[in-house]
């Protein structure tokens, strides 16, 4: 017989082997079977819907789609407001311009108009304007002349008052006093020479003749003598102080006329004065015309302030369709006729979903690609997060956002589609499932723990961090331990 089919008497004794040594048997081959169990546990792979639990580091990674556009962007058209102006020339669409080239020239007749007649009026307000100076000029120095003039006389008349009171008046007073100190020595030799005459007249010495013209020598002295006391007392009582009241009122006289003059003088110089400042205003007026005209004139030929992308403004014709600006359209001032956006520095303006925007931070790398340059990764930073949200169609809410590319290439075009991958914070040594796998009530966040003998068995977790795929867990997991993608039934 052969080896693979052995004699009944090897199987009896086989069967009485097995019987003796049992015991130790199944005592090892319990202890195997276990090894090769828990073995099979620890080793087998992932089945459809279940999840190893991992440690490592979670990079969280959030996509979006925006559109290029350019950092910087200015707006050149016309600038009058309340004037509707012609297109007479405008820079080709599409061009790429550099710093001064001329971009939009607008009809100045307008403006030309209003230089020509204020330029006219700044003229004869010239004229003006220099008629009222030498006005004024000339009614300086007559009234300079006319003043002097009063102002002399009152001065004289107030020499003749002080010399009159202080030496004409006391003269002619100690002139009389004098005088009647003569008379009073006439009359008394005319009185002694009468009296020394009348002894002799009545002895016949003398004759009567004689005697009578010694008296009447001596009535005229007396005579002379009152008459000059007369003089004397109408000259210090009446003459005197007549003279000095009437050279009081005449130097008083001098004085107001002075004054009145120089009144009349300041008024007619601050009339001058006042016809020379307001031609000087008008004029004024028409020279700021001038430069307003000059200025609105100047802002006809619209010139680049930065390199750019000339782009031609819209608008809607007559029959209703939208078309671009040209040359003969008339616009409005403050319109927009071309916008020349800045090519050397462009961004992508993309929308994040709320549930992704606590990953983001400004400054963040991101990786960008272009739909018109397929295959080409670009790079760039987060600049700026929206602080307001807006709906979306599904009733979800998401944040605006912006990222400023490194690289630049004269061939993008605002409106390009760019596809960017913006990289979170990375967590270190975090413990993750699949998003789908968390699962969660009113008491919180779960997950279905999957093991090789049994049902899955509910567990509550704590999730932190999450990304477009992975989810952290804080606690509740250990790495190796298996979890159910998705729910239960």
């Amino acid at each position: 017989m052969s080896a693979a089919f052995p004699s009944l008497k090897d199987a009896v004794r086989r069967a009485a082997d097995w019987r003796r040594t049992r015991p130790a048997l199944l005592v090892a081959g319990g202890s195997v079977l276990l090894l090769a169990l828990f073995s099979l546990v620890g080793t087998r792979g992932e089945k459809p819907g279940e999840f190893v639990v991992r440690r490592g580091t979670l990079e969280p990674t959030v996509p979006l789609v925006g559109t290029l556009a350019p950092e910087r962007s200015d707006s050149y058209g016309a600038v009058v407001p309340g004037v509707e102006l012609k297109i007479l020339s405008l820079v080709e669409e599409g061009s790429l311009v550099a710093p001064g080239d001329r971009l939009l020239q607008l009809d100045p007749a307008p403006f030309q108009k209003e230089l020509d007649v204020a330029r006219a009026r700044a003229r004869e307000l010239e004229t003006e304007a220099d008629q009222a100076r030498l006005a004024l000029a000339a009614l300086r120095l007559k009234s300079t002349a006319e003043v002097q003039e009063a102002q002399v006389s009152t001065e004289n008349a107030e020499r003749d008052l002080s010399a009159f009171v202080n030496t004409g008046a006391p003269l002619t007073a100690r002139e009389s006093e004098h005088d009647i100190a003569l008379r009073e020595r006439t009359l008394k030799e005319a009185e002694e020479k009468l009296a020394g005459l009348e002894p002799f007249v009545a002895k016949g010495f003398i004759s009567q003749e004689e005697y009578r013209t010694a008296r009447s020598r001596r009535d005229q002295a007396a005579a002379d003598l009152e008459l000059a006391r007369a003089r004397h007392a109408a000259l210090v009582q009446q003459t005197n102080p007549d003279r000095i009241r009437r050279k009081l009122d005449e130097t008083a006289k001098d004085k107001a006329q002075l004054g009145l003059l120089r009144e009349r003088t300041r008024v007619s110089v601050a009339q001058a004065e006042a016809a020379v400042r307001l031609s000087t205003i008008r004029l004024e007026e028409a020279t700021r015309q001038i430069a307003e005209a000059e200025k609105r004139i100047a802002w006809c030929t619209v010139n680049a302030r930065a390199p750019g992308l000339a782009v031609h403004s819209d608008v809607f014709d007559r029959t209703g369709e939208r078309r671009k600006l040209r040359v003969g359209d008339s616009v409005w001032g403050g319109t927009t006729v071309v916008t020349l956006p800045d090519l050397t520095r462009m961004m992508v303006n993309g929308r994040v979903p709320e549930s992704e925007i606590h990953h983001l931070a400004p400054g963040e790398r991101a990786t960008v690609e272009l739909d018109a340059f397929p295959g080409r990764k670009l790079s760039g930073v987060l600049r700026s997060i929206g602080s307001v949200g807006a709906s979306e169609k599904n009733e979800s809410r998401s944040f605006p956002v912006t990222i400023s590319l490194d690289q630049n290439d004269p061939r993008f075009r605002p409106g390009m589609v760019a596809r960017c991958t913006i990289r979170g914070a990375p967590v270190a040594d975090a413990v993750f499932i699949p998003v789908e796998a968390v699962q969660s009530d009113e008491r919180g966040s779960f997950a279905w723990v999957t093991s090789a003998f049994g049902s899955p068995r509910a567990r509550r977790i704590v999730v932190g961090k999450t990304t477009s795929r992975f989810a952290e867990v804080r606690e509740g997991l250990r790495p190796g331990e298996r979890v159910r993608i998705g729910a239960t039934e």
